[in-house]
């Protein structure tokens, strides 16, 4: 997975408009839901979600925000990587009520590759915000 040219401010907006449930929509769609909050237990929540969902589950990969606030106390990446079987990664970049699961393939820089590979977790706001 690389993302040397991924704003991921604008990325996390432009995945925010891709919502799977858009209305009238015919195009592939980001899948979105709300977290309470940023724990081990709601990423859990949100992988057994996106694996229900996914042609390729073993491929999905956390992209999670610097620093995670909640999850400071929660565990480390490396601890979360343990917990939840999942590579994660921390982009500085990523807005704080944000977290990405996806396929390494599911973006390239700024694209959206394939966005139905891409669940986005808003914490502490309704997924159609």
């Amino acid at each position: 997975m690389t993302f040397e040219n991924t704003d991921f401010t604008d990325l996390a907006d432009r995945v925010r408009t891709q919502s799977a449930d858009a209305p009238g929509s015919d195009t592939e769609r980001v899948t979105i839901r709300s977290l309470e909050s940023l724990d081990t237990d709601a990423l859990a929540d949100l992988l057994e979600m996106a694996e229900t969902e996914h042609d390729r589950p073993a491929d999905l990969v956390f992209v999670l925000p610097q620093p995670p606030t909640d999850l400071a106390a929660d565990a480390s990446p490396e601890a979360l990587e343990d917990a939840l079987g999942r590579t994660v990664r921390v982009e500085e970049e990523l807005p704080d009520d944000t977290v990405l699961l996806l396929t390494p393939d599911a973006v390239d820089g700024m694209e959206l590759v394939e966005p139905r590979s891409i669940t986005c977790g808003l914490v502490g706001r309704a997924a159609d915000a």
